[in-house]
């Protein structure tokens, strides 16, 4: 008789127990994400406050849209290619990890083609569409055959 209640009573406190720690498991998951975005909120309201200071204002946007300071004149140094040339090493590695391995370039360009319409390639001949007729020749004699 007391193996049957000691057995009932472990056959209602399981599911309990179990749903408890689930739920402090969760809990816990819930309190994770909360501090992560409280960090990120933080961050994100001192760049605001960061905006809000004039010389950043205006450090930016010399950095970003080459703006200059009245009587000022700007000079842009460019390598024999014409393009720009970075400032610093860090744009220089910056630029280096934008490009990626050749491979990375390569599969780009097979996936880009397999995006391509008929209308995204050009005939052998070289024509476009306004030099070529609206009726086919074909069709043409085949007309002529019937009449």
């Amino acid at each position: 008789m007391l193996v049957a209640l000691v057995v009932v009573a472990l056959a209602a406190l399981v599911p309990t127990v179990n749903s408890y720690v689930a739920q402090r498991q969760k809990l816990s998951d819930l309190q994770g994400q909360v501090a992560q975005q409280e960090a990120e909120v933080e961050d994100l309201r001192e760049q605001v406050a960061q905006w809000e200071d004039p010389t950043y204002v205006a450090a930016r946007a010399r950095e970003r849209l080459l703006f200059a300071m009245p009587g000022e004149t700007q000079y842009r140094l460019t390598d024999t290619s014409g393009q720009d040339v970075p400032l610093t090493e860090a744009q220089q590695a910056e630029e280096a990890a934008k490009e990626g391995e050749w491979y990375s370039t390569l599969w780009e360009s097979v996936e880009g083609s397999s995006r391509l319409t008929p209308e995204d390639i050009p005939d052998e001949t070289g024509s476009t569409d306004e030099d070529v007729p609206a009726e086919d020749p074909a069709d043409t004699t085949d007309q002529d055959d019937d009449q």
